[in-house]
């Protein structure tokens, strides 16, 4: 996504570093915000860069708009700035989803990089993404307690990512991650081609049959082993459009172009054209 981008490089620097859950150099993008200063992203660094892809901000003008979220394998915790009780997570999911909004309201949000939510909620993905838990019943009412107070006045973005960073930090557990899971998540990230199989006898090499690996990425991932792949695939090519290597690219992902557009169309809502051009918050009038 285009917008105002700030690092974020002072966050209890005191804290003990650790080893990511899974180690990928992953940063998703989303697509166009055409209103300025709509969209604020703020990167923050290590150790909670570990865990954390991301923090942002959605400023909706006044009207009614529709936000197209595009798939990126991230869990994002939002939070409405104005009434921070309006709270919600966002599992992952293989086709673009649009998001209705009468503004003015301003979405605060915390995205996390693969399996980095684990850091935070014990339980799997699988066990309350389905359900549309609470997020009361997946955090601790402490934590809870010490997210609202960041919200409790007005602070500048970069301000409330570092006093968020640090109330997450304190939260923070080093997850438990299945390993064969793990193989498979680096196999797909650095494998983008389209011939991907998901034969028993490749999955012999991450350690597990094709059947546990589909029962393993559903339960912590909230995808299937293909629907992860085809977004990491859907991800690396947005990040080549954004460079404006594009026009080629598609050879190094696809089968030809025509599979390019249709997969890339099924997977954002738009075809590569559209894309480039629109904006994926727009006003419904």
């Amino acid at each position: 996504m285009y917008g105002v981008f700030v690092s974020l490089d002072c966050i209890a620097e005191d804290v003990e570093s650790s080893v990511m859950p899974i180690d990928i150099d992953f940063n998703p993008v989303q697509g166009r915000v055409a209103q300025n200063n709509a969209y604020q992203n703020c990167l923050p660094s290590a150790p909670l860069s570990h865990w954390v892809q991301s923090f942002w901000q959605l400023n909706v003008p006044s009207g009614e708009y529709a936000y197209s979220s595009m798939p990126d394998n991230c869990v994002d915790l939002i939070i409405n700035v104005l009434n921070p009780q309006d709270i919600f997570m966002v599992s992952p999911f293989s086709s673009s989803t649009v998001f209705d909004m009468v503004g003015p309201v301003a979405y605060f949000g915390i995205r996390f990089r693969v399996l980095g939510h684990q850091g935070l909620i014990a339980a799997p993905l699988g066990e309350w993404s389905a359900d549309d838990v609470p997020v009361s019943d997946l955090l601790s009412s402490q934590v809870l307690h010490k997210i609202y107070e960041c919200f409790e006045n007005p602070l500048p973005f970069n301000i409330r990512c570092k006093k968020l960073g640090t109330v997450l930090l304190g939260a923070m557990a080093y997850p438990r991650v299945d390993s064969r899971l793990a193989r498979y998540v680096r196999f797909c990230h650095k494998n983008t081609a389209s011939n991907l199989s998901l034969s028993d006898k490749q999955c012999g090499d991450f350690g597990l049959s094709s059947r546990q690996l589909r029962r393993l990425s559903q339960q912590y991932l909230g995808l299937s082993p293909r629907e992860l792949a085809r977004v990491f695939r859907f991800q690396s090519m947005l990040k080549t459009m954004n460079a404006g290597h594009a026009k080629t690219a598609w050879a190094d992902h696809y089968h030809d172009q025509s599979h390019f557009i249709r997969e890339f169309k099924s997977l954002s809502g738009f075809t590569p054209y559209q894309f480039k051009r629109l904006s994926v918050l727009y006003n419904k009038n």
